[in-house]
């Protein structure tokens, strides 16, 4: 437990929950299939930060904390699958049903495993070290695919169109991506700091967007009569 932790954790928790609720308000009007992935997806985002702000400032319950590992690696393949919906809706629903099978597999071995207890009371953020290695490694088939959709999407948007949100997009989902790495190389503070920077900086992306459709369209061009 940290007042660090638990300050980081806060302030992701209040910029995740506030990206969600307005992707969500888009899906409201418009019924794309990856917005309403993107605000589970975020929504998600907003659970594990709240749940690490929780944990930072009371501490970890066995329950509290395998609950807490499945949805932190379940939201990035979330936020993916929003992402190939974008381009591609057959993809989509095939990325959708691989990780629901992947669920039921990694949140079945979550709950049979063992948790060290030690860890839960270590004065640095906890991360992914109270599991065993096996299980941890589970946690690849959602991240993986997860980010490589959620990032690469995100360069290749930006590749073909050249509007720097999309690249804003992406860095933020790299930042978040590496944190989770570093943690898993025993740098648990890695973790935190991604997660807060990373949501930051998709946010960013994200408003930005939104700033780009709002702007006035040239009008076309006339042709005397």
């Amino acid at each position: 437990m940290s007042f660090e932790g638990a300050a980081i954790s806060l302030g992701a928790t209040v910029i995740s929950a506030a990206f969600a609720s307005l992707v969500f308000a888009q899906w409201i009007g418009r019924r794309k299939s990856y917005q309403l992935a993107w605000s589970l997806g975020l929504g998600l985002y907003a659970v594990t930060a709240f749940t690490q702000f929780l944990a930072e400032a009371y501490g970890w319950s066995v329950g509290v904390y395998k609950a807490y590992y499945v949805l932190a690696a379940l939201l990035v393949a979330v936020l993916g699958i929003g992402s190939v919906f974008l381009v591609n809706r057959r993809a989509g629903i095939g990325f959708a049903l691989y990780t629901l099978v992947i669920t039921v597999g990694f949140a079945a071995a979550v709950a049979g495993a063992t948790v060290n207890t030690d860890a839960l009371t270590s004065p640095i953020p906890v991360a992914g070290m109270a599991l065993p290695d096996n299980v941890r490694a589970f946690s690849y088939l959602f991240t993986i695919p997860g980010s490589v959709a959620l990032i690469g999407i995100a360069a290749y948007s930006y590749w073909r169109s050249r509007l720097v949100f999309n690249l804003w997009i992406g860095i933020g989902a790299l930042i978040t991506a590496i944190g989770g790495s570093l943690a898993r190389y025993n740098i648990p503070w890695a973790l935190y700091i991604g997660v807060l920077v990373g949501i930051a900086v998709m946010f960013e992306g994200f408003l930005r967007s939104q700033d780009v459709a709002k702007a006035p369209r040239p009008a076309p061009a006339q042709t005397a009569s």
